[in-house]
């Protein structure tokens, strides 16, 4: 998983913005100084390509430097997001052939 830098000139806001994003198949994970954010591939529609990602990407900076209190991870968003992966976890295990629940 690389990890693309991006910088250009948003127009509306009249400054320079600059981030970096990664992608790790399923989601798009962008950071910059105004803050972080994840989104599923699905936000791009049928076309994944790197353009599509690029331009999603950039409206997404954009969206973090107009609001950057939209980028903060809450303390209740993070107990939230931690309690949906241990259920993903512990339901993963029961048809996959591995885990904690699986005949060796």
């Amino acid at each position: 998983m690389t990890t693309d830098q991006i910088s250009f000139y948003d127009e509306s806001l009249k400054k320079q913005i600059e981030g970096s994003f990664t992608s790790d198949g399923k989601e798009i994970h962008i950071s910059s100084v105004h803050g972080i954010k994840s989104v599923p591939y699905n936000d791009l529609g049928a076309c994944i390509d790197y353009r599509a990602q690029v331009s999603l990407v950039r409206k997404l900076l954009s969206e973090l430097a107009r609001d950057p209190g939209s980028g903060k991870i809450t303390d209740l968003e993070r107990q939230k997001d931690d309690l949906q992966l241990q259920r993903m976890e512990s339901n993963s295990s029961w048809g996959c052939g591995s885990g904690s629940g699986a005949n060796p």
